[in-house]
């Protein structure tokens, strides 16, 4: 058998929909491919595939993960070549590698951090003045508690969680005069915990001191994913 793991990134065209979508879009490219899948055993036979991290429904990425095992031995040259032509516009096929280590852990778990860039784009003839923003941004961060709501399953009862330490870093991109504001966050996410990037820029709003007479959106987009390892974060990459 042959473990692949191999990268994409999603565009403007794919953005809105969910990671359930993203992840039938996907598996029927495979099955259209040719590929030597291999399936679960029992009576609900699944592909044997996965995702690194759930992509948020109207965010773009430059860097995403996948994995897929197949019965036969297949380069990634093949695999290039036969998962790329299935693959719908949006959705671009940027590597595939081999992965030997058999014990490895799955994608999923191995992803604790992830980088994301929300722009902030006013309307037509509007500017955006950073000075409110960046004050805004370290009212936030100097807060010893920032609480976002979390409910329990089984209990059905909210209670809420200080995501404050899942911020490892946010900060604005420096002024330019042609530049749309940028906000660039560093957020833990996977098993241990997260936060969503939607939590930090609402409450990023709240901290603004000034009423906005104009009308703004942000427009997300996630750079990269990140690995724990050996308490530090790496990126994950070709070879991971």
């Amino acid at each position: 058998m042959t473990r692949i793991r191999f990268s994409f990134t999603r565009g403007e065209v794919l953005k809105h929909i969910s990671h359930l979508d993203m992840m039938r879009l996907i598996q029927r490219a495979l099955r259209r491919s040719g590929l030597p899948l291999v399936y679960s055993e029992g009576y609900n036979p699944h592909l044997r595939f996965n995702l690194a991290l759930p992509l948020p429904v109207n965010v773009t990425a430059s860097e995403e993960y996948g994995e897929v095992i197949l019965s036969d031995s297949v380069t990634p040259d093949q695999f290039m070549v036969a998962f790329g032509e299935q693959l719908p516009a949006g959705l671009d096929l940027t590597g595939a590698w081999i992965e030997d280590d058999y014990s490895a852990p799955a994608l999923p778990s191995t992803v604790g951090a992830a980088l994301y860039r929300a722009t902030l784009v006013a309307e037509e003839g509007c500017r955006v003045d950073p000075v409110h923003y960046r004050q805004a941004l370290d009212n936030l961060l100097s807060k010893e508690e920032i609480l976002a709501p979390k409910t329990k399953k089984k209990k059905k009862k909210k209670v809420f969680v200080n995501v404050k330490p899942y911020i490892y870093e946010a900060y604005f991109n420096e002024p330019e005069k042609e530049r749309p504001l940028e906000l660039n966050m560093l957020l833990q996410t996977g098993s241990r915990g997260g936060v969503s990037p939607f939590f930090v820029i609402e409450q990023l709003e709240k901290e603004l001191t000034v009423e906005c007479n104009y009308k703004a959106h942000w427009e997300l987009h996630r750079e990269r994913l990140y690995q724990d390892q050996d308490q530090f974060l790496q990126p994950l990459s070709e070879g991971m």
